[in-house]
């Protein structure tokens, strides 16, 4: 039977870590953008936190937008 994942599918969800690097900010700086705090939407899978990366390619041109604005 095949796999619904494979190692050659697409990364659809970041840690944290992983958010932050690709935004090239703090962890503490990608927690205080996060909704409640901020508006950037995350991902909660039980007690772990997921950041979708199409939500922060999202972000990152709504803050594009503002800031041009």
């Amino acid at each position: 039977m095949p796999s619904a994942v494979s190692s050659e599918s697409p990364q659809l969800l970041a840690t944290p870590r992983e958010a932050a690097e690709l935004l090239r900010i703090s962890e503490k700086a990608l927690w205080n953008l996060t909704v409640p705090r901020g508006d950037l939407q995350c991902v909660r899978l039980g007690r772990s936190v997921r950041y979708s990366l199409a939500t922060l390619r999202e972000y990152v041109e709504q803050q594009q937008t503002a800031a041009a604005g």
